[in-house]
C-alpha cells in the first residue's frame, strides 16, 4: 500500500510539473509577443501564470532562453511536419516559388489562433535561437540549390532577408487580427502575396 501512495503522489507531482510548465508557456508567449522578449520581465510571466515561486522560470527552463526554446519547439513540431508534407510533394526540381511556400505557408496556419498568432510575434524576435527543425533546413538547402547561380555570401544573404522580412509581415499580420485591424488583404492574397514577394526578394537582379 506504501509503494502504491508513493506513485500515486509522484503522478500527482508530474501533473503539477507539467502543468505548471504549460502556464509559464502560455504566460511568456502572450507577453512575449506584446512586449517583447527581452522587455518582459520574469516576474510578470510568474504573475500572469499564477506561480508564487519568484524563481520559477528558472526552476522549470533554466532561463529566459530556455523558455522561449520552449516556445518555439512547442510550434515548430507543427509548422515543421507540415513543411516536410509539402517538400515530399515537390517535384524533383521544384521551381523557386514552391519551395519558398513550402517555407513559408505551413507558418500562415498559425494565423488560426490566439497562441499561434502569439508565436508569430515571436519568431523574428527568435531567429538567433538554436534551434533548426529538418523540414526548415532542408527546405533551405533545396532554395540555395535553385539559387546556385548566385554568389554564395549574395546567396546567403537573400535567404536570410527573405525568411526576416517575411517573419517580420507575418508578425505584423498576427497582430493586426489580433488587436482587431482591418487587413487590407483577405487571408488567401496575403499569402499568395508574400509568397511572391518573397521570391522575388531572391531572383531580384544582381547590383
Amino acid at each position: 500500500m506504501g509503494a502504491i501512495n508513493v506513485v500515486q503522489g509522484q503522478k500527482r507531482q508530474n501533473v503539477r510539473v507539467t502543468d505548471a510548465k504549460e502556464r509559464l508557456i502560455g504566460a511568456a508567449e502572450h507577453l512575449f509577443a506584446r512586449h517583447g522578449v527581452h522587455r518582459t520581465q520574469m516576474n510578470e510571466i510568474n504573475a500572469r501564470a499564477g506561480q508564487r515561486n519568484p524563481s520559477a522560470v528558472h526552476y522549470h527552463f533554466g532561463s529566459r532562453e530556455g523558455l522561449l526554446q520552449a516556445i518555439i519547439e512547442r510550434h515548430s513540431a507543427v509548422v515543421d511536419a507540415e513543411r516536410a508534407r509539402r517538400l515530399d510533394a515537390l517535384s524533383a526540381e521544384p521551381a523557386l516559388a514552391d519551395i519558398v511556400a513550402a517555407i513559408l505557408v505551413p507558418l500562415t496556419a498559425e494565423l488560426g489562433s490566439e497562441s499561434g498568432r502569439d508565436y508569430l510575434r515571436i519568431v523574428p524576435q527568435s531567429l538567433g535561437a538554436p534551434i533548426a527543425p529538418p523540414a526548415i533546413t532542408a527546405a533551405f538547402t533545396l532554395a540555395e540549390k535553385a539559387l546556385s547561380d548566385l554568389p554564395d555570401p549574395v546567396r546567403r544573404e537573400r535567404l536570410s532577408a527573405m525568411f526576416l522580412a517575411s517573419s517580420t509581415l507575418l508578425a505584423k499580420r498576427a497582430a493586426d487580427v489580433e488587436e482587431g485591424r482591418v487587413a487590407g488583404l483577405d487571408d488567401a492574397t496575403f499569402i499568395a502575396n508574400l509568397i511572391a514577394m518573397a521570391t522575388a526578394m531572391l531572383t531580384a537582379p544582381l547590383p
